[in-house]
Parts: C-alpha cells; structure tokens; sequence
C-alpha cells in the first residue's frame, strides 16, 4: 500500500473495497459451484455477486481522493491508464494528476 494512502487516512477506504471485492467475488465462485449441485440458485448468486462488484468499483472510484483538490483519483487514474497497470500507478503516486501537489506530505485532512 502506499504511504500517500495511510498518510492522508484513506486507508479504510481501500480496505473497505477489498472487502467488497472479495464479496464478489466469494458470491461469484458460489455461483459456480451451485451449477454442479441443481443450479437453481446460480441467477440470482451471479446477480448479487455483479452488482457488488459494481457498486464497490463505483463506491471506490468516488471516495478515494485528492485530500488538497478532491479530485477522484480512482477514476482519474483508472479512466487514463491502461487497464493492466491503472491500480499499481494508482498506488505508485507522489503527485496528483489534477493538481501537481504532492500527496504523501498533505496530512491527515480535518473534518
């Protein structure tokens, strides 16, 4: 993980979309092992197991940001690099993209 991440307190968030992925996931590999028993389960298993991985990715991509300009780093970077690399860029910053400021010397912002 990288220190921008724990040095601005957003670290719950990346914790909470791993949490969410692995839900997903979990729903997804149950889907496929209810087709080896009847099946009748497998619709609405795939379903639940998509829509979270959606909204997780959707949730993530709005909450993870910029403490100086807000901007969306998820989706910043997500949407500009290519997808094989997006999230280990994402965790390799120094700088925001939008505002060129350093994030891993911006302290913890105050409520």
């Amino acid at each position: 993980m990288s220190s921008w991440i724990i040095a601005t307190g957003q670290a719950w968030k990346l914790y909470g979309a791993v949490a969410g992925f692995t839900a997903s996931l979990g729903l997804l590999t149950a889907a496929c092992f209810s087709l080896a028993s009847s099946g009748r389960f497998f619709m609405a298993l795939a379903a639940c197991g998509l829509f979270l991985g959606c909204a997780t990715f959707v949730w993530f991509a709005a909450v993870l940001r910029c403490p100086s300009c807000r901007a969306k780093l998820v989706w910043t970077m997500a949407s500009s690099r290519p997808h094989s690399s997006w999230i280990i860029d994402l965790a390799a910053l120094d700088r925001c993209p939008a505002c060129n400021r350093e994030l891993d010397r911006i302290s913890r912002p105050q409520p």
